[in-house]
């Protein structure tokens, strides 16, 4: 109950600022019909054209481009218009007929998302309607609302046409500017960095495919399409500072570095911020200032660790690190001038890019949806009354894919009918006259759409007296219309709660192996791809597993809204132990290059996707436990690899050293000198021996950049991978784990 009462709060808490222009405009598209139909004496035909303009803003996505807004309204325009059609086709035949149709049409209305409820909504208030127009005018007036919708949604598009990419443009940044400013200090837990890292994913995701949208020619400003790229640098850059930081401060290597890194990278995320918010940053000096000083610090550890006082692979770390630094530093310069030169495009029509295939809804509930209408139908064609439509809307619309969820949407449209009935009822005895109730119902219209984005209870409460009085409009609402309307939604809703109780309640369960075992796949796919070190194909990898984990996340959340359900712990801790791997994968994709057949890098990647494999088979076939690998003892003798690689590096420096210090004594006019002091050094190098010795980029050395800097990434993978195949092997089966032993 407690949990019930904090939801509820939840629907009515405001998460945003209400859109009020848009709720105006959509109160245009209802109460212009409703005006004209009142003062033309067409009150009927003014409620169809009302209802339809009504039904089709339902499928409308304020804030998105405005290519897939008119695509999506012209899409439900047409649902709507062929339901209004198929209802009133069905509304004199037989009535068995009309109960399988519109029961059919409810689970198509899940099945298939894009039909969704203005579909069965419209077929079942055409059905209940009072017959007055023939089928072809219902169905053009009804097409002339949905028009009006979208004309309506058009004509603001020349001053608004760029609103939805900039609102993309500041939600990346300030998404990728929070991520930054807690990825590069003091580490979080597991519970606060996930969601931050996921809002920026889901940020840049939608960065992209708002640019997609709009047509950019050769005369337009190219940095809109610089954007995504740039940004998605600093996000790759984040996560392996992150990962880089944390194994530097377990090696101990002092404070002050670690103190004057939250610095920088504190002042670029404020930089950030402020570009993306404001359309540039006065903060780019103060933190190069800060970039520098941090710079000034590595450089000492370094010297420190060629004088062997630091260990050198926690020096590499500082180093990479401070890269890493400057790359985000650039980025972040790079977002300022993009954005202070603003993000413009030509003004051309919105681009329609080509739809994807449709997304559809498997599983039990589009036919629990479908059989529970078929109950509502059978019950309420035996009157045939109008008013019986609240009846089966309720039915359709309250039924949710989980248990809880159905319980609270039952809840917020019993209330919302209660109180829009009453309402409705009061203005109507206070000041009767059409007229009234038109001004009464515009009010509903622009408070239910501006709060729909912003609090869904508020939508509740608004939404159903527009259904309610649009579909009666013509007809004499008294408080027994009323009462006998709250009446039918409260027994709507109790049969919808039956359904969600006796049909299939625990169906979510039965997904969960082929979800755990897609997301075990898809994160050894990306581990595999990490060989190739192709940063494009490394970035489709991560976000298929990051998709993967996130639909196993679903399902363990609609198991918690099962009766009596619970999911599994160890599962969401498995989702914990996904995340960091991704993690780990971009932080290796981060450093320096291994050498063609150097070192265990490509070793540890093979066992560790290996090993999510295996464990992905056994969750499907749920086999006693993995076959065992080698990927222990790789990961073991990683450290010493790292470690000998250091102390044959540190003799190299004193060597070099040895010789440069040779080659300033010797004299040049000696034949019998064997140091050529006009040897430049390392190929490629262009310090001669006169130089810093310790800086000529040997063979060994980027052995050792590549291993130190690579080291902490792929313990990381290793110990995620064993941890995953633990957490996720079925329980009965489990094999014991060296923790168990």
């Amino acid at each position: 109950m407690r949990g019930l009462t904090g939801a509820l709060r939840a629907d009515f808490r405001l998460s945003g600022r209400p859109a009020w222009g848009y709720g105006l405009l959509c109160a245009l598209v209802i109460c212009l019909p409703l005006m004209l139909g009142v003062l033309l004496g067409h009150l009927q035909m003014g409620a169809s054209v009302a209802l339809g303009g009504y039904l089709t803003l339902f499928g409308d996505a304020p804030g998105e481009p405005y290519g897939d807004r008119v695509r999506g309204l012209l899409v439900t325009t047409t649902a709507v218009t062929l339901g209004v059609g198929l209802g009133a086709l069905i509304q004199p035949g037989p009535r068995s007929v009309a109960v399988v149709v519109v029961g059919l049409v409810a689970a198509a209305g899940v099945y298939w998302p894009a039909l969704g409820t203005p579909a069965v909504l419209s077929v079942s208030l055409a059905y209940f309607a009072l017959p007055g127009m023939s089928v072809p005018l219902h169905m053009g007036v009804t097409a002339a609302g949905g028009l009006l919708a979208v004309l309506v949604v058009v004509a603001v598009w020349p001053v608004r046409r760029l609103r939805p990419l900039r609102r993309a443009v500041e939600e990346a940044g300030t998404a990728l500017a929070d991520l930054l400013a807690a990825g590069g200090r003091a580490p979080l837990a597991d519970e606060s960095w996930e969601p931050l890292r996921w809002r920026a994913v889901t940020a840049l995701k939608d960065l992209d495919r708002a640019l997609s949208l709009y047509r950019i020619s050769v005369e337009d400003d190219r940095s809109p399409e610089r954007l995504p790229a740039t940004l998605a640098r600093v996000f790759q850059h984040t996560i392996a500072l992150r990962v880089l930081r944390a194994a530097a401060v377990e090696a101990g290597i002092g404070t002050e570095w670690v103190r004057e890194l939250d610095e920088a990278v504190g002042v670029l995320a404020r930089a950030l911020r402020e570009a993306a918010l404001l359309g540039g940053s006065s903060r780019i000096p103060e933190a190069l200032a800060a970039i520098g000083r941090f710079a000034d610090r590595v450089d000492e550890i370094r010297a420190t660790a060629r004088a062997g006082g630091t260990p050198l692979p926690a020096a590499v770390l500082v180093g990479q690190m401070r890269q890493g630094v400057d790359r985000i530093a650039m980025a972040v310069r790079s977002v300022a001038r993009q954005a202070a030169e603003g993000v413009e495009v030509g003004p051309r029509p919105p681009r329609f890019v080509r739809p994807r295939r449709p997304v559809v809804s498997a599983g039990h509930h589009p036919v629990r949806v479908g059989l529970a209408v078929i109950t509502a139908m059978t019950l309420m064609v035996l009157v045939h009354e109008h008013y019986a439509k609240w009846f089966v809307v309720t039915v359709a619309v309250s039924l949710r894919p989980a248990y809880r969820d159905t319980v609270e949407r039952v809840l917020l449209r019993v209330l919302g009918t209660a109180v829009g009935a009453m309402a409705a009822a009061v203005v109507l005895a206070i000041a009767p006259g059409h007229l009234y109730l038109t001004l009464f119902i515009s009010v509903c219209a622009a408070l239910g759409f501006a709060l729909r984005g912003s609090g869904y209870g508020y939508w509740a409460i608004f939404s159903t007296p527009l259904s309610l009085m649009l579909s009666d409009f013509s007809l004499p609402l008294d408080w027994g219309a009323a009462a006998a309307r709250v009446g039918l939604t409260v027994a709507g809703g109790a049969l919808a709660l039956l359904f969600a109780r006796l049909l299939w309640p625990r169906g979510h369960r039965a997904r969960l192996t082929a979800r755990v075992a897609e997301m075990l796949d898809s994160h050894a796919v990306l581990v595999r791809s990490l060989i190739d070190r192709d940063p494009a194909q490394v970035d489709v990898r991560g976000f298929a597993a990051a998709d993967a984990a996130g639909r196993l996340a679903d399902s363990l959340d609609l198991l918690d809204k099962e009766p009596g359900g619970s999911a599994p712990r160890r599962l969401r801790e498995s989702l914990t132990a996904a995340g960091r791997l991704r993690d780990n994968a971009l932080a290796l994709l981060a450093v320096p290059p291994p050498e063609e057949g150097a070192g265990p890098t490509v070793t540890v990647l093979d066992l560790v996707a290996d090993r999510l494999e295996k464990v992905a088979e056994a969750v499907r076939t749920e086999e006693a436990g993995v076959p065992p690998d080698d990927l222990d003892a790789v990961l073991d003798e990683l450290g010493a690899y790292v470690d000998a690689l250091a102390a044959r590096r540190l003799d190299e420096i004193a060597e070099l050293a040895e010789l440069a210090e040779r080659a300033e004594r010797a004299d040049p006019a000696d034949p019998a000198d064997p140091v050529d002091p006009a040897d430049p050094g390392d190929p490629g190098d262009p310090a001669g021996p006169h130089e810093d010795v310790a800086n000529r980029m040997t063979g060994l050395r980027r052995r050792v950049r590549h291993a130190a800097a690579a080291q902490p990434a792929l313990r990381g993978l290793g110990a995620e991978a064993v941890r995953l195949a633990a957490l996720t092997t079925p329980r009965s089966r489990r094999p014991a784990t060296p923790e168990s032993r």
